[in-house]
């Protein structure tokens, strides 16, 4: 199956899975593609341009959340904030994952994201450290909740992971793939 813009993806994933119609809530994507056409998309904004969709969970700034969370100084200039994930396989989206930890960790040094209990569990069998910071509530953003569909009963948290880190662990993670491969 071929699919075309980001936004096509996304809006198919979101719907097929969670009975979902969202709107984007970015406006920058990084896509994955082969001949066949999009196989993997997720958005990304940088939290020093401007308010984070996952800041409607959080009861401060995300910089200060990060901060208390990684017990280190985070300034909002070093988040940047990642969403709407869709993929056609796993493997594609890991693929992106360290496409986007790459690019996007030149300018900054933390990711944050709202991430579903498949998505938490596929970031630990990677051995990618994450920190939860809050659980991601319905109530937290109003009346756009209902276009969400079944999305917050997979128990959604606002995570938190060093770029770096994540970085290395993907890098470990595509090493002991290609030494299978190889075997």
């Amino acid at each position: 199956m071929r699919y075309g813009p980001p936004g096509d993806l996304i809006s198919k994933c979101y719907r097929e899975v969670h009975g979902a119609e969202i709107t984007r809530s970015f406006d920058r994507f990084l896509v994955g593609s082969s001949d066949a056409g999009t196989t993997a998309a997720l958005g990304y904004r940088r939290a020093e341009h401007g308010p984070l969709f996952l800041e409607h969970y959080l009861a401060e700034p995300v910089e200060h959340a990060v901060s208390r969370a990684m017990g280190m100084t985070v300034e909002r200039a070093d988040i940047v904030e990642l969403g709407n994930f869709a993929a056609v396989s796993g493997p594609a989206m890991v693929e992106l994952w360290g496409r986007a930890a790459n690019d996007l960790g030149t300018a900054s040094l933390v990711a944050v994201a709202t991430l579903t209990r498949s998505l938490r569990s596929m970031f630990t069998r990677i051995g990618m450290p994450i920190v939860e910071l809050v659980e991601a509530k319905i109530e937290a953003i109003g009346g756009e909740g209902a276009d969400w569909g079944r999305y917050y009963e997979q128990d959604p948290r606002v995570c938190a992971g060093s770029i770096p880190l994540g970085q290395a662990a993907l890098a470990r993670h595509f090493a002991r793939r290609a030494a299978r491969v190889a075997a």
